[in-house]
This record gives C-alpha cells, structure tokens and sequence, in this order.
C-alpha cells in the first residue's frame, strides 16, 4: 500500500498577521465566525500577500487560522500583537535614535511656546499675536532627522493624538484637577476662598491654584518623599491650563507628562478620588499612545523591509542592464569581426585577379626588352664586318 503525502504545513501565523492586518481592522476586527471570515479573505484575494496564502494553503485551513488570531484579539490590539510578534515591532536603533531626536526637539518647541505665553500674560494684558503658536508653526519640521539613509522618507515621530481629542482631554484634565484644588481648598484655606469669593471651582483658573499650593507645601501629604520637585509638579500642571487655553499642540509624551503629574499632584492633595480617576485615565491614555506608537514601530519596519527588497530587486535590475550593455558591446563587436572577414573575403579574389594581371603585363615587357636588345646586337655584327672587309681590302692594296 502506497504511503499517502504528508500533509502540508499549518500556514505561519506572522504571515497570516501580516497579509490580514488591514483587512481585520476596525469592526472587522470583531469578527469571530467562520462565514465571515471566509467572505473577507475572498473578497481581497486580488492582493498578493492574500493570493499567494490561499494558493499554498486550503482555504479552510486559512479560515480557521485566522479565526484564532480574532479570537485572541491579536488584530485588535497592537499590544497583543507585538507580545504575539515581537520581532515585527521591535524598532531598530535608527529608529529609535529618531524617535528620541524628533520627541526632544518638539519638546523644546513646546517649552519655547508655553514659555511666550507665560510672558505675554505678564507683560501686557492682551491676548497673544493672532497667529499660530510656533509649536504649529514648527509641526512640519519636528522630528526629522535627516540621514543619508533615510533621506526623503518622512518621520513618523514625534507621536501626536488627534488635535480635538487632545484638547478635550487636557480641557478634562484641567477640570478634574480645578476641582482637586478646590476641595483641597475648602479644607486648607477656607478664609482665603471665602474673602476672594471663590465659591465654586470654576472660580479660580489651574495655574492660580498651582500658585496658592505651592505657598501651603507644608501641609502637603508626603510632599519631599514624592521622588520630584513639587516645583516642577506645579510649573507642569500650569502648563496644562496654558496647553489647553491657548490650543497649542503638544506630543503624545508631553501628555503623558501632564497626566502623570496630574496624578502626582492629586495624591499630594490626598484626594483619593481624583486620584483613582485621575489614574484610570492616565493609564488608558498610555495603553493608547503605546498602540499607536507600536504600530508606527511596524509600519516603518515593514517599509524597512519594503525598500531592502527594492533596493535587491533595484541591485538586480541594474546588474541585468549592465548584463544587457554588455552583451549589446560583445555582439557588436562580433558583427564588427564578422563585417571585417566578409570585406576581406570580397577583397581577395580583386586582390589575387589584379596580382595575375601585374605579373603578365611585367613578363611582357621583360620579354619585349630582350627581344630589343638581340636586334641591337645582330647590327652592331654586321658593322663590325663591314668595317673588317674595308680593313681587308686596305691591307692587300
């Protein structure tokens, strides 16, 4: 009895992530039944990634591999992805030195714009210049290292959230924290709330309130056992209410800067609802911007993979040109010998017809010269014997 074929291998589940990910993405990424599977891997099956899985594996084997990956949310969350496949997110250190070029230098455009701010509030009690403020101004050039590798390839850091849900969420933040102040205060300045008439929190804006903590740092829980300078909590939490205020644009690590020093700020104030709240929103946020960061990490990866397989097809491409002057130049000059020997095929019998004539013409008059020079010598006999019989007669007279 014949041995049956072995079946073939399952298909590469990072293979079958990289062919599907934006295929399950979005509500698709929900999708947990077999049917619908089935529909969505036919229905892109003009891609070449999607072709070429279904020519080497059954279809059905292909449904159910990718029904598992679902199953496990592995196309919902890049999180869930990358702990699945770390090396398709892991990012080089070009990468990596980019990413932390382009997060400094926005850092210090965000600084340089707070900071201008600041210092129109205290120098004129007008709203700022109506123009974009230079973190805008200055978007298109963070975070652009240019290197001769990566020349004409546009960064993908410093990571930005989408301008309307950063101000929502800052405007949310300077709320919650307004009114972490406001209860700190109703205990440890009531006198002061009162006299200024600050009856509710929406009395008093963020960065005054950062102003009468810092002055009441002693009454602080744990202030000098935080691990940073209450200074700095302060200066960054004001910056929230400017960040907000005036719609200046700020990197996704710059807000997880404000959330976390929210945060400190909140357990400062002992107040352990702000804290809890505080909290659960920092670390969503977090778990947000990871995401989006890992999928840059993948995306450029995959094109660092794209461009290595141009540049072999690219290397190839060339040699073949150069394989094709090449072979251009050596046929030529084959036709050239080719050409050469054919003329001097032509020329040969012209060559050898004119010797033979030459010869004969020369044997000619080589023939006709002796035939001249024996006449000359049969004269110059017969004067000699003329001249002998004169000379004859003369003696015997």
């Amino acid at each position: 009895m014949a041995n049956k074929n072995p079946p073939p291998p399952p298909p590469d589940e990072r293979v079958i992530y990289l062919a599907f990910k934006n295929v399950f993405k979005g509500q698709e990424a929900a999708i947990r039944n077999t049917k619908p599977i089935r529909k969505l891997i036919q229905k892109h099956q003009g891609q070449n990634a999607v072709a070429d899985l279904v020519r080497e594996h059954n279809i059905d084997v292909l449904c159910t591999a990718t029904q598992v990956l679902l199953s496990q949310e592995i196309f919902s969350s890049t999180l869930k992805a990358k702990l699945r496949f770390p090396e398709l997110f892991e990012p080089s250190p070009n990468q990596s030195a980019e990413k932390e070029a382009s997060e400094a230098e926005a850092a210090r455009h965000e600084a340089d714009a707070i900071e201008q701010v600041v210092q129109s509030q205290h120098e004129i009690a007008e709203p700022p210049p109506e123009k974009p403020p230079p973190s805008t101004l200055k978007e298109k050039d963070l975070g652009h290292p240019s290197t001769d590798a990566s020349a004409g390839i546009p960064s993908l850091f410093p990571t930005y959230l989408p301008f309307p849900i950063q101000h929502k969420l800052l405007v949310h933040l300077q709320n919650l924290l307004e009114r972490a102040c406001y209860e700190f205060g109703v205990h440890a300045m009531s006198s002061t709330l009162r006299d200024r008439q600050w009856n509710c929190a929406e009395s008093v804006e963020l960065n005054r309130w950062t102003d009468e903590v810092f002055k009441r740092k002693c009454i602080l829980a744990n202030a000098g056992h935080t691990g940073v300078s209450l200074d700095e909590v302060l200066r960054s939490v004001a910056n929230i209410r400017h960040t907000a205020v005036h719609r200046l644009r700020v990197s996704a690590k710059a807000i997880q800067q404000f959330l976390l020093d929210a945060e400190t700020l909140a357990t400062l104030l002992r107040n352990h609802v702000y804290i809890e709240n505080i909290g659960k929103l920092r670390r969503e946020t977090q778990t947000i911007i990871e995401e989006l960061e890992q999928n840059k990490h993948f995306l450029r990866s995959r094109l660092d993979e794209t461009l290595q397989r141009i540049a072999s097809q690219r290397a190839e491409l060339e040699l073949m040109e150069e394989m094709a002057i090449a072979k251009m130049k050596k046929e030529d000059d084959e036709y050239q010998t080719l050409a050469g020997r054919s003329l001097e095929e032509a020329i040969e019998p012209s060559e050898a017809s004119f010797s033979t004539a030459f010869e004969t013409e020369q044997d000619l008059m080589i023939k006709a010269g002796c035939d001249e020079g024996k006449g000359a010598n049969n004269d110059d006999d017969d004067d000699d014997m003329v001249e002998e019989n004169q000379l004859e007669q003369e003696w015997d007279v």
